[in-house]
């Protein structure tokens, strides 16, 4: 095409007839899979061919693309030829990140991990970068039926996979994908990754049939009978158990289809009621809602129904009858939103028996989270400074503004596990400490309950980048995994990174505090629980120690990290 552009230019007063006529030439040419990025300069070549990770074969019509590993930034995309084949050309020296993407596939870079680490290109003189062997992982699914004990089919109901955040080291469970059953009680959860998952699935019973808890004048009743159909389905999760810590993960490899089916076993439904004051004719009210922890996530509670009785504006003392009907026996947490003025609050509730009269009185405000934030070593606090606070239970995110002096207050903040985290407009920002009233912090999680919560950061700025080769037995390796760990871990400070030696061998830990740490690098290493400092015991006994100083931009190893095995 660039040359289709030069010709356009031309003076030639055969202009239009050559364009149409070259044109007509690239129409029937074969699918272009060599790319010559205009605003390169330089004589290196990246190139090679994308595979199927399972089966070996190419894989055509596939995009791949060139970026700069230090921003990102593509630089070009070519598309594969029928025998998987691509290049770039004209490249200088540098390191680069080669990525792939197809429909049925899961994207990624070359050689790359569920961490994120993958191992970039370099090119150089003495580097052939010219026969790559790129493999693609095909995607892969989960499918199979859901029906309860008499063999008939649950529809509508849902299905969440689950797994652990490969990317952070605290262990976290996070929600990655979802589906529904249909009529038939069928249900598919594709386009998944490699990987281990957890299952969980929620449902009612549609045969379900609720029991009236008024008698003929409206009011409350103990003595009416309940209905044998007065059922209601806890969370399930695979092998057919309803306790969490009983669950089993499911293993699935490239290109994976695995069946998986469950039967859902219905109890008797709790109904609760709770006496919410009469608002007034022209004020709101807060409906109770219940949440309940699925693999440390707050999920919706799948209900029958919730009832209300008629407000009476003309007695302002009276009360409305709120009714949670169809809510199977366990643990939940109960939360009223904040109306009127008045705060949110939230109190826990063990639902268990028949009924189950709620007392809102027994609820409490959420907690306030006020704290103050300096800089390491009494910086200057840098203009636009945020911290956020995300939920490890929902994933939202809250952030507040630090005031110049580095103060900050929040209201309403739910109960849970929140990590830590800052930045600042043009700076990259880590905390190093922290502490906490009212609260406890486990590394950097902040677990807050009900009392107010007072917290004070450490913060500093994360310039350095600390770079090195890894080696084995003097020779540079490839696509090796290599941890940065704190000598001396502090409570919320940031802990272990992971990253990944390049194709020459080299490794690049950015956005690096200040402070006294350890590297090493393990052959094979992407299954160890690389963020639990007892699993990595051994190997930080072997590993490098580097020391960053304060306001240091670049740190580059003497001394190779001298490759362990797993």
């Amino acid at each position: 095409m660039n040359r289709l552009r030069d010709q356009s230019r031309s003076r030639s007063g055969h202009v239009a007839a050559l364009s149409l006529v070259f044109l007509a030439a690239c129409l029937c040419q074969p699918v272009l899979t060599q790319s010559q990025t205009g605003s390169q300069t330089g004589s290196r070549v990246i190139g090679g061919v994308l595979l199927n990770a399972k089966t070996g074969q190419p894989i055509e019509e596939a995009t791949v693309t060139l970026a700069e590993t230090h921003d990102r930034k593509t630089l070009d995309a070519v598309e594969t030829d029928a025998e998987g084949r691509f290049s770039f050309s004209n490249l200088p020296d540098g390191r680069y990140a080669l990525r792939a993407s197809h429909r049925g596939y899961i994207a990624g870079a070359y050689q790359q991990h569920e961490t994120g680490s993958f191992t970039a290109i370099v090119t150089g003189d003495g580097v052939d970068t010219t026969d790559l062997k790129f493999m693609l992982a095909p995607q892969c699914a989960l499918y199979g039926t859901i029906s309860d004990d008499f063999g008939d089919p649950v529809s509508t109901a849902r299905i969440s996979l689950y797994r652990v955040d490969p990317v952070s080291d605290t262990g976290r469970m996070m929600r990655v994908n979802s589906a529904s059953t249909d009529g038939t009680g069928f249900y598919e959860v594709s386009r998944l990754a490699p990987g281990s998952y957890y299952l969980a699935v929620t449902g009612t019973p549609w045969y379900a049939t609720r029991r009236q808890i008024r008698d003929a004048r409206g009011n409350l009743a103990d003595n009416i009978p309940r209905s044998p159909l007065d059922v209601a389905y806890p969370v399930t999760y695979y092998p057919d158990v309803t306790d969490a810590g009983a669950a089993s993960p499911i293993s699935v490899s490239a290109g994976d289809r695995v069946q998986v089916n469950l039967t859902l076993h219905p109890v008797p439904a709790v109904h609760i009621v709770v006496q919410v004051p009469n608002p007034g004719a022209n004020q709101g009210f807060s409906v109770p809602q219940l949440r309940q922890d699925i693999f440390g996530t707050f999920d919706s509670v799948p209900m029958a129904r919730t009832t209300m009785s008629p407000r009476d504006f003309r007695n302002p003392n009276s009360e409305m009858t709120v009714e949670m009907n169809g809510v199977p026996p366990g643990q939940y947490d109960v939360v009223f939103n904040a109306v009127n003025g008045q705060p949110a609050r939230s109190m826990s509730l063990d639902a268990s028996g028949d009924r189950l009269k709620l007392d809102p009185s027994s609820a409490v405000a959420l907690a306030d989270l006020s704290g103050k934030a300096a800089m390491a070593g009494g910086d200057a606090l840098p203009a636009g400074l945020t911290l956020y606070f995300t939920s490890q239970q929902t994933g939202e995110r809250l952030t507040t503004r630090l005031a110049p002096d580095g103060s900050f207050h929040m209201q309403s903040v739910h109960p849970g596990a929140y990590e830590v985290s800052a930045s600042a407009a043009g700076f990259s920002m880590a905390v190093t400490h922290l502490t906490a009233t009212g609260a406890t912090v486990d590394r950097r999680l902040l677990k807050v309950g009900s009392e107010p919560v007072t917290v004070t950061a450490q913060l500093a700025e994360s310039i350095a980048t600390v770079s090195g080769f890894a080696k084995l037995d003097g020779r540079p390796v490839a696509g090796v995994m290599l941890v940065l760990a704190p000598a001396n871990p502090k409570p919320g400070a940031e802990d272990s990174r992971i990253n990944q030696s390049d194709s020459v061998g080299s490794f690049e830990f950015q956005h690096v505090i200040a402070g006294t740490y350890m590297v090493v690098a393990i052959q094979d290493g992407w299954s160890l629980d690389w963020g639990r400092r007892e699993t990595m015991a051994r190997y930080l006994a072997k590993g490098q120690s580097v020391i960053v100083p304060p306001h240091t931009k670049e740190i580059n190893l003497k001394e190779p990290v001298e490759v362990q095995p797993k």
